[in-house]
Protein backbone atom coordinates (compact mmCIF):
# COMPACT_ATOMS: atom_id res chain seq x y z
CA UNK A 1 0.00 0.00 0.00
CA UNK A 2 1.09 3.57 -0.67
CA UNK A 3 0.41 6.50 1.63
CA UNK A 4 -1.87 9.30 0.51
CA UNK A 5 -0.11 12.55 -0.43
CA UNK A 6 -0.30 15.39 2.06
CA UNK A 7 -2.91 18.14 2.02
CA UNK A 8 -0.61 20.67 0.30
CA UNK A 9 0.32 18.14 -2.38
CA UNK A 10 -3.36 17.30 -2.99
CA UNK A 11 -4.16 20.99 -3.42
CA UNK A 12 -1.33 21.37 -5.94
CA UNK A 13 -2.44 18.26 -7.83
CA UNK A 14 -6.04 19.53 -7.97
CA UNK A 15 -4.91 22.98 -9.11
CA UNK A 16 -2.71 21.44 -11.82
CA UNK A 17 -5.67 19.36 -13.04
CA UNK A 18 -7.94 22.41 -13.18
CA UNK A 19 -5.32 24.34 -15.18
CA UNK A 20 -4.90 21.39 -17.57
CA UNK A 21 -8.67 21.04 -18.11
CA UNK A 22 -9.11 24.78 -18.76
CA UNK A 23 -6.12 24.72 -21.13
CA UNK A 24 -7.70 21.76 -22.91
CA UNK A 25 -10.90 23.71 -23.56
CA UNK A 26 -8.97 26.84 -24.61
CA UNK A 27 -7.24 24.82 -27.33
CA UNK A 28 -10.66 23.54 -28.50
CA UNK A 29 -12.04 27.08 -28.55
CA UNK A 30 -9.01 28.42 -30.43
CA UNK A 31 -9.32 25.73 -33.10
CA UNK A 32 -13.06 26.35 -33.40
CA UNK A 33 -12.47 30.07 -33.90
CA UNK A 34 -9.78 29.39 -36.51
CA UNK A 35 -12.23 27.22 -38.47
CA UNK A 36 -15.07 29.70 -37.88
CA UNK A 37 -17.26 27.24 -35.99
CA UNK A 38 -20.04 28.85 -33.97
CA UNK A 39 -19.73 28.52 -30.20
CA UNK A 40 -22.98 28.72 -28.26
CA UNK A 41 -22.24 28.21 -24.63
CA UNK A 42 -19.62 27.63 -21.97
CA UNK A 43 -20.86 25.13 -19.39
CA UNK A 44 -19.13 25.02 -15.98
CA UNK A 45 -18.14 21.57 -14.72
CA UNK A 46 -16.70 20.41 -11.38
CA UNK A 47 -13.16 20.71 -12.77
CA UNK A 48 -13.34 23.45 -15.37
CA UNK A 49 -15.33 24.85 -18.29
CA UNK A 50 -16.84 22.82 -21.13
CA UNK A 51 -17.30 24.64 -24.44
CA UNK A 52 -19.93 23.32 -26.85
CA UNK A 53 -20.47 24.03 -30.54
CA UNK A 54 -23.68 25.50 -31.91
CA UNK A 55 -22.87 24.32 -35.41
CA UNK A 56 -20.00 22.09 -36.52
CA UNK A 57 -18.07 22.82 -39.73
CA UNK A 58 -19.34 20.83 -42.70
CA UNK A 59 -15.80 19.64 -43.42
CA UNK A 60 -14.97 16.36 -41.68
CA UNK A 61 -11.30 17.34 -41.53
CA UNK A 62 -12.10 20.58 -39.71
CA UNK A 63 -14.36 18.78 -37.23
CA UNK A 64 -11.64 16.24 -36.48
CA UNK A 65 -9.06 19.03 -36.11
CA UNK A 66 -11.23 20.86 -33.55
CA UNK A 67 -11.68 17.71 -31.45
CA UNK A 68 -7.98 16.84 -31.75
CA UNK A 69 -6.84 20.32 -30.71
CA UNK A 70 -7.65 19.79 -27.01
CA UNK A 71 -5.59 16.61 -26.42
CA UNK A 72 -2.81 17.90 -28.68
CA UNK A 73 -2.61 21.11 -26.65
CA UNK A 74 -2.30 19.12 -23.42
CA UNK A 75 0.46 16.96 -24.88
CA UNK A 76 2.36 20.05 -26.05
CA UNK A 77 2.07 21.63 -22.60
CA UNK A 78 3.25 18.36 -21.03
CA UNK A 79 6.35 18.49 -23.21
CA UNK A 80 7.02 22.05 -22.05
CA UNK A 81 6.73 21.08 -18.35
CA UNK A 82 8.43 17.69 -18.76
CA UNK A 83 11.74 18.48 -17.06
CA UNK A 84 10.27 20.69 -14.36
CA UNK A 85 10.09 20.02 -10.64
CA UNK A 86 7.60 20.79 -7.90
CA UNK A 87 4.38 22.31 -9.25
CA UNK A 88 5.74 22.15 -12.84
CA UNK A 89 5.97 18.38 -12.43
CA UNK A 90 2.31 18.28 -11.40
CA UNK A 91 1.41 20.32 -14.50
CA UNK A 92 3.36 17.87 -16.65
CA UNK A 93 1.56 14.86 -15.19
CA UNK A 94 -1.90 16.50 -15.31
CA UNK A 95 -1.58 17.62 -18.94
CA UNK A 96 -0.14 14.28 -20.03
CA UNK A 97 -2.90 12.32 -18.27
CA UNK A 98 -5.75 14.52 -19.56
CA UNK A 99 -4.33 14.56 -23.09
CA UNK A 100 -4.00 10.77 -23.29
CA UNK A 101 -7.29 10.11 -21.47
CA UNK A 102 -9.25 12.32 -23.87
CA UNK A 103 -7.93 10.41 -26.88
CA UNK A 104 -9.60 7.19 -25.73
CA UNK A 105 -12.46 6.12 -28.07
CA UNK A 106 -15.04 6.43 -25.29
CA UNK A 107 -17.99 8.79 -25.74
CA UNK A 108 -18.01 11.76 -25.12
CA UNK A 109 -14.20 12.03 -25.01
CA UNK A 110 -12.43 13.64 -27.96
CA UNK A 111 -11.12 10.29 -29.19
CA UNK A 112 -14.68 9.04 -29.70
CA UNK A 113 -15.69 12.28 -31.46
CA UNK A 114 -12.77 11.90 -33.89
CA UNK A 115 -13.65 8.22 -34.36
CA UNK A 116 -17.28 9.08 -35.19
CA UNK A 117 -16.33 11.85 -37.63
CA UNK A 118 -13.86 9.62 -39.49
CA UNK A 119 -15.85 6.37 -39.60
CA UNK A 120 -19.27 8.00 -40.13
CA UNK A 121 -18.24 8.77 -43.69
CA UNK A 122 -16.31 5.54 -44.27
CA UNK A 123 -18.75 2.88 -43.04
CA UNK A 124 -22.02 4.75 -42.42
CA UNK A 125 -23.82 5.82 -39.28
CA UNK A 126 -25.29 2.47 -38.19
CA UNK A 127 -22.01 0.54 -38.20
CA UNK A 128 -20.14 3.47 -36.67
CA UNK A 129 -22.62 3.69 -33.80
CA UNK A 130 -22.43 -0.05 -33.08
CA UNK A 131 -18.63 0.01 -33.15
CA UNK A 132 -18.16 3.06 -30.91
CA UNK A 133 -20.81 1.73 -28.52
CA UNK A 134 -18.92 -1.56 -28.10
CA UNK A 135 -15.60 0.27 -27.71
CA UNK A 136 -17.07 2.64 -25.12
CA UNK A 137 -18.53 -0.15 -23.00
CA UNK A 138 -15.35 -2.27 -23.20
CA UNK A 139 -13.00 0.57 -22.32
CA UNK A 140 -15.25 1.80 -19.49
CA UNK A 141 -15.14 -1.67 -17.90
CA UNK A 142 -11.33 -1.78 -18.28
CA UNK A 143 -11.01 1.73 -16.82
CA UNK A 144 -13.20 0.82 -13.85
CA UNK A 145 -11.17 -2.32 -13.18
CA UNK A 146 -7.88 -0.43 -13.52
CA UNK A 147 -9.20 2.37 -11.34
CA UNK A 148 -10.25 -0.09 -8.64
CA UNK A 149 -6.77 -1.60 -8.57
CA UNK A 150 -5.22 1.88 -8.47
CA UNK A 151 -7.50 2.92 -5.60
CA UNK A 152 -6.74 -0.19 -3.52
CA UNK A 153 -2.99 -0.45 -4.04
CA UNK A 154 -1.99 3.17 -4.69
CA UNK A 155 -4.68 5.03 -2.70
CA UNK A 156 -5.50 7.02 -5.83
CA UNK A 157 -9.12 6.82 -7.04
CA UNK A 158 -8.70 9.23 -9.99
CA UNK A 159 -9.17 6.67 -12.79
CA UNK A 160 -12.11 5.03 -11.01
CA UNK A 161 -13.81 8.41 -10.53
CA UNK A 162 -13.24 9.31 -14.19
CA UNK A 163 -14.74 5.99 -15.32
CA UNK A 164 -17.80 6.40 -13.09
CA UNK A 165 -18.47 9.93 -14.35
CA UNK A 166 -18.48 8.94 -18.02
CA UNK A 167 -22.08 9.04 -19.34
CA UNK A 168 -24.08 6.03 -20.50
CA UNK A 169 -24.55 5.03 -24.14
CA UNK A 170 -27.97 6.77 -24.18
CA UNK A 171 -26.11 10.05 -24.58
CA UNK A 172 -24.23 8.52 -27.51
CA UNK A 173 -27.51 7.45 -29.13
CA UNK A 174 -28.83 11.01 -28.92
CA UNK A 175 -25.57 12.32 -30.41
CA UNK A 176 -25.83 9.94 -33.39
CA UNK A 177 -29.49 10.86 -34.02
CA UNK A 178 -28.68 14.56 -34.06
CA UNK A 179 -25.60 14.04 -36.22
CA UNK A 180 -27.48 11.91 -38.73
CA UNK A 181 -30.33 14.40 -39.05
CA UNK A 182 -27.86 17.28 -39.39
CA UNK A 183 -26.09 15.63 -42.32
CA UNK A 184 -29.34 14.57 -43.95
CA UNK A 185 -30.50 18.20 -43.87
CA UNK A 186 -27.29 19.26 -45.61
CA UNK A 187 -27.47 16.54 -48.26
CA UNK A 188 -29.14 18.89 -50.77
CA UNK A 189 -26.02 21.07 -50.90
CA UNK A 190 -23.80 18.02 -51.47
CA UNK A 191 -26.01 16.70 -54.28
CA UNK A 192 -26.16 20.09 -55.98
CA UNK A 193 -22.38 20.31 -55.76
CA UNK A 194 -21.67 16.78 -57.05
CA UNK A 195 -24.66 16.67 -59.48
CA UNK A 196 -24.45 12.87 -59.50
CA UNK A 197 -25.08 11.01 -56.25
CA UNK A 198 -25.46 7.34 -55.35
CA UNK A 199 -28.94 6.14 -54.29
CA UNK A 200 -30.07 3.39 -51.96
CA UNK A 201 -33.43 1.62 -52.15
CA UNK A 202 -34.96 0.35 -48.93
CA UNK A 203 -38.28 -1.26 -47.98
CA UNK A 204 -40.25 -0.26 -44.88
CA UNK A 205 -43.59 -1.29 -43.40
CA UNK A 206 -46.34 1.31 -43.57
CA UNK A 207 -46.64 1.48 -39.77
CA UNK A 208 -42.97 2.42 -39.30
CA UNK A 209 -42.52 5.80 -37.65
CA UNK A 210 -40.39 8.56 -39.14
CA UNK A 211 -38.01 8.19 -36.20
CA UNK A 212 -37.46 4.51 -37.03
CA UNK A 213 -36.84 5.32 -40.70
CA UNK A 214 -34.35 8.11 -39.96
CA UNK A 215 -32.23 5.65 -37.98
CA UNK A 216 -31.79 3.53 -41.12
CA UNK A 217 -30.65 6.30 -43.44
CA UNK A 218 -26.92 6.54 -44.22
CA UNK A 219 -24.73 9.57 -44.75
CA UNK A 220 -23.49 8.76 -48.25
CA UNK A 221 -26.66 7.66 -50.07
CA UNK A 222 -29.85 9.32 -51.28
CA UNK A 223 -32.70 7.07 -50.15
CA UNK A 224 -35.77 5.93 -52.04
CA UNK A 225 -38.19 4.14 -49.73
CA UNK A 226 -40.76 1.57 -50.89
CA UNK A 227 -43.63 1.45 -48.40
CA UNK A 228 -45.35 -1.94 -48.08
CA UNK A 229 -48.38 -3.18 -46.14
CA UNK A 230 -48.80 -6.40 -44.13
CA UNK A 231 -49.62 -8.31 -47.34
CA UNK A 232 -46.16 -7.30 -48.66
CA UNK A 233 -47.76 -5.14 -51.35
CA UNK A 234 -46.11 -1.87 -52.32
CA UNK A 235 -48.55 0.91 -51.43
CA UNK A 236 -46.30 3.83 -52.24
CA UNK A 237 -42.83 5.19 -52.90
CA UNK A 238 -41.30 8.18 -51.13
CA UNK A 239 -37.84 9.69 -50.83
CA UNK A 240 -35.86 10.92 -47.85
CA UNK A 241 -36.75 14.56 -48.47
CA UNK A 242 -40.43 13.73 -47.96
CA UNK A 243 -39.50 11.95 -44.72
CA UNK A 244 -37.48 14.94 -43.49
CA UNK A 245 -40.24 17.43 -44.35
CA UNK A 246 -42.82 15.27 -42.55
CA UNK A 247 -40.45 14.92 -39.58
CA UNK A 248 -40.08 18.69 -39.33
CA UNK A 249 -43.86 19.19 -39.55
CA UNK A 250 -45.32 16.30 -37.58
CA UNK A 251 -42.51 14.83 -35.47
CA UNK A 252 -40.86 11.42 -35.17
CA UNK A 253 -44.06 9.50 -34.26
CA UNK A 254 -45.68 10.14 -37.65
CA UNK A 255 -45.95 6.94 -39.76
CA UNK A 256 -45.07 6.24 -43.39
CA UNK A 257 -48.68 5.39 -44.20
CA UNK A 258 -49.62 8.98 -43.36
CA UNK A 259 -47.04 10.33 -45.81
CA UNK A 260 -48.12 7.93 -48.55
CA UNK A 261 -51.82 8.82 -48.13
CA UNK A 262 -51.07 12.55 -48.26
CA UNK A 263 -48.76 12.25 -51.30
CA UNK A 264 -51.43 10.32 -53.22
CA UNK A 265 -54.10 12.99 -52.65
Amino acid sequence: MFALPGRDALIRILLACIIAVISHEIFHITAALLFKARMYDFRPTPIGIKARLRQSPKSFKKQAAIFFAGPLGNILLAMIFMNGSGFWQYLFEANLAIGIFNMLPVYPLDGSQIFIVVFYKLIGSTRTFKLIKKLSITIKVLLAATGLIQAVFFCNPSILIAALFLPTTKVLEEKMRIMKLEYLLHRKQRILKKKIYEARHIVAMDDCTLGEVIKRLDYDRFHIIYVIDKDMEIIGKINEQQVIRALETHGAVHTLSDIVSKSSQ
